[in-house]
């Protein structure tokens, strides 16, 4: 099925891996250790450990190696995937040892140096109070990152006056100023010390080490929205680099290309499809004041524990993001006429969350982060349209089928959308949770069997039907094939650029299965639609066997119609209808919505019969059993109904009670 793309592509990854190894040189290094930052931004903390320890045996004295050293180390995954079924995990045993050593070491500088070491490792891990024991047996107590690092610790045991003590301190002697400057302006903003702050932000030495959220939630409590609003366009700005503005730029449209594929009745006009991105992007950047509300005034924020960061995943992320996702499907609701069929509500839902997640991936793909490109474009991208469009379901669902109480529609598929985002995130949030975040993944596999089915409604009540019109399913998985492959060799090019060959090399290595996996279930399945007028498709979660409905739209996709064919009908039932019609053949005129049921035939019989007040040639069957559907060459047992002489046939609210049941009869 994508065997050709498949082959396509591979030779487009060989093509692309022979000019950047060919023509890109790796990076020459002035000294080891500006080689190990180079390997920490572009996310090689295996190779920057070695070049850290590299630095450590030039300079066993030097605090900063050290921190560098253990900090690069817990940059290693826990655990990493390198086959199907084979992980390896992270050596935490060896620096343990290592630190250990220093500490019984007679040199007391390196005893100081193991302890610290030692206090380092236990933060890493969490363990505070023991963390806490090793600094406090360090005797010299004036190296610069001493002072931070034990700051910090006292911070976590809620002793803010040591905290702040040993800040200052560190700041004093000119050792981690990023770190001691961070770190005590967020202890002074806890403690609501705001004319402190402002004379840090007035600072222009320290102004640069300032926090962007702490300032944008500085100007917040002081209702200040022009400075607020400047330091949060400023946060997003210097996030961007054209690297990261181009692949977010490439993911968006290879996702909006797709929706206009399967928008098969009534495309939408591309003004209003540029409208509604820029609703998107625009609209994103209201998530950051809803979301400092809820942290400063609901003191609700992430803090470790599982239950308080699961709920605060769906109530202070999920529902915040969908809110301010949906305003736009709701202005071009009010204010436009392009929402005028079903799946126009999905439609421009998906765009807004397209324009959204646009905002997001320019923050997301910073230079250090640029190994993640694919890796969005495959799941968080999709899975903000997902989540969008659930909130759209709801509005199709109330307009075209119930018809209740809207604002409490609204307001139910809301918390349905939040409850899905903060679903998925949670599992990559929360560190306990994180070991098992192939729930998310295996959440993401589901969520699109969902979102196919939310769709495949939206098309089936299209107010624009045409049974001539039909999606293209090879198209549309051989377009998301190369499309999102294309993201992946992007990706592999910018790394190539920005980086190194080897850098390069290495994160494709790294990206291949799960990429593969990911690029191949998407072009597979997000074009699997059954589109039959009029149906209401049960949501599903998961892949099942091909049903009796899905078997005729594959038949007629290959120029099996069952309108038009001849179809045998058998005797069943004995009675004086029967015995005078059947047996007999029928060729199928149309397929007809009878009492709002949608799978009915109207059949011209080859002989006709004569019976007062009936249409003598023609009979309306339906399927006995309403999970089956009928099919030529199958036997089917079906209702037989005769159609009095005043029906009009062309009349689309033919009630069944004004048809005359006949009996049953098989079909094949």
């Amino acid at each position: 099925m994508i065997k050709q793309p498949f082959l396509n592509i591979i030779g487009t990854f060989v093509f692309v891996g022979l000019i950047i190894n060919l023509t890109f040189k790796e990076p020459t290094f002035k000294n080891i250790t500006e080689q190990a930052n180079f390997e920490l931004l572009s996310n090689q903390p295996e190779q920057a450990e070695k070049s850290f320890l590299i630095a450590i045996s030039d300079d066993a004295y030097n605090y900063e190696n050290h921190y560098n050293y253990i900090n690069a180390h817990f940059e290693i995954p826990e655990k990493k995937k390198v086959g199907k079924r084979k992980y390896i995990y992270r050596d935490d045993n060896t620096i343990e040892n290592e630190y250990q050593i220093y500490s019984e070491s007679n040199d007391k500088a390196l005893q100081d140096i193991g302890h610290y070491g030692k206090g380092l490792i236990l933060v890493n891990l969490a363990e505070y109070e023991a963390a806490l024991e090793e600094y406090l047996l360090v005797n010299n107590q004036s190296n610069p990152y001493f002072n931070n690092s034990i700051g910090n610790v006292y911070k976590h045991l809620a002793n803010d006056q040591q905290a702040e003590i040993h800040f200052r301190k560190e700041i004093s002697l000119h050792g981690n100023l990023p770190g001691a400057y961070t770190n005590l302006i967020n202890l002074l903003f806890d403690q609501n010390k705001i004319d402190a702050l402002h004379q840090f932000l007035n600072d222009k030495e320290i102004k640069p080490y300032f926090p962007s959220k702490i300032e944008r939630e500085i100007y917040f409590i002081e209702k200040r929205p022009f400075p607020y609003f400047v330091a949060l366009i400023q946060h997003v700005y210097d996030g961007i680099n054209i690297f990261g503005f181009t692949s977010a730029f490439l993911i968006m449209c290879c996702w909006v290309i797709y929706l206009r594929k399967l928008d098969i009745f009534e495309s939408e006009q591309w003004k209003h499809i540029v409208i509604t991105l820029l609703l998107g992007m625009a609209f994103s950047f209201l998530t950051y004041p809803l979301s400092d509300f809820d942290n400063l005034f609901f003191k609700f924020n992430l803090n470790g524990n599982v239950i308080n960061d699961f709920f605060y995943s769906i109530i202070g992320i999920g529902a915040i993001e969908e809110l301010v996702k949906i305003i736009p499907l709701l202005l071009m609701l009010r204010y436009t006429k392009a929402i005028n069929e079903p799946f126009d509500y999905i439609k421009y839902a998906s765009l807004s969350a397209l324009g959204f997640a646009f905002i997001e991936n320019l923050l997301y793909f910073n230079e250090s982060s640029l190994h993640i490109i694919h890796g969005r474009a495959l799941t968080a991208v999709v899975s903000h349209m997902f989540d969008s469009s659930i909130i759209a379901y709801g509005l199709i669902l109330n307009r075209y089928k119930r018809q209740k109480n809207s604002f409490l529609n609204f307001l139910l598929f809301w918390a349905l959308a939040s409850v899905s985002h903060g679903f998925y995130d949670f599992w990559l949030i929360n560190k306990t949770a994180s070991i098992f975040q192939i729930v998310s993944i295996v959440y993401i596999v589901a969520s699109m069997y969902m979102w196919n089915s939310l769709k495949n409604n939206a098309l089936n009540h299209s107010t624009f039907y045409d049974k001539n019109k039909f999606l293209n399913v090879e198209t549309i998985e051989s377009y998301l094939f190369y499309s999102l492959s294309g993201i992946l060799i992007f990706e592999y090019l910018v790394l190539g650029i920005k980086f190194s060959p080897d850098v390069a090399n290495q994160s494709i290595l790294t990206s291949l299965y799960s990429g593969t996996y990911l690029t191949i279930f998407l072009a597979l399945n997000l074009g699997k639609f059954t589109i039959v007028k009029g149906e209401w498709v049960p949501i599903k979660y998961w892949d099942k066997e091909v049903d009796e409905k899905e078997e005729e739209i594959k038949l007629a996709n290959k120029n099996f119609q069952l309108i038009g064919s001849k179809l045998a009908l058998g005797i069943i039932s004995n009675n004086e209808f029967t015995s005078e019609i059947l047996p007999n053949h029928g060729n199928v005129l149309k397929k007809c919505t009878i009492s709002n049921e949608p799978k009915w035939y109207l059949l011209q019989l080859e002989k006709p019969f004569d019976i007062d007040s009936y249409k003598g040639d023609f009979v309306l069957i339906t399927t006995k059993d309403t999970r089956e559907t009928i099919l030529k060459k199958k036997n089917i047992v079906v209702a037989l109904y005769l159609i009095p002489k005043e029906i009009n046939l062309d009349a689309t609210n033919i009630n069944r009670t004004e048809l005359t049941f006949c009996g049953w009869a098989t079909v094949n």
